[in-house]
């Protein structure tokens, strides 16, 4: 029977694996963000490059928290937030990426706009769990 408790080897590559995660995200952010001003600004409307905008800021608000928890002793709470903001990472700014700039790509993904506040609610789920995590750490 394999131990389903992770070596301490094991528990340090997972909290890197979440530092190498956020640090690609942040990378892809700048990417995107760099495309928005100078491939996507000119071609879409004000109100969609305003929602696109939000996007990418959203994207890196959350990249704080996740370079934080990288650098935390392993634990299976900070893990599942972390994974959680990753998620609403993908869904928030992903979705709404792609539903601003039909423009430039001519195609629909309107239908993804459910994935766009899942995401919102994904990191209002993080952020409340990461401040139960502070709340019942003892000192």
């Amino acid at each position: 029977m394999r131990n389903s408790i992770p070596s301490n080897f094991t528990k340090k590559l997972v909290m890197r694996k979440i530092g190498m995660i956020a640090a690609i995200i942040g990378a892809l952010g700048v990417l995107f963000g760099a495309f928005g001003a100078h491939g996507v600004k000119d071609k879409i409307d004000p109100t969609r490059y305003a929602a696109y905008r939000v996007g990418i800021e959203y994207l890196f608000f959350h990249l704080a928290p996740l370079l934080y928890l990288s650098q935390q002793v392993y634990s299976k709470q900070l893990m599942t937030v972390s994974y959680i903001f990753i998620l609403g990472i993908v869904c928030f700014a992903s979705s709404n990426l792609l539903m601003t700039t039909e423009a430039v790509h001519h195609i629909n993904f309107h239908f993804l706009w459910p994935v766009t506040p899942l995401g919102g609610l994904l990191f209002v789920i993080a952020w409340l769990m990461l401040a139960y995590h502070f709340f019942s750490k003892k000192i």
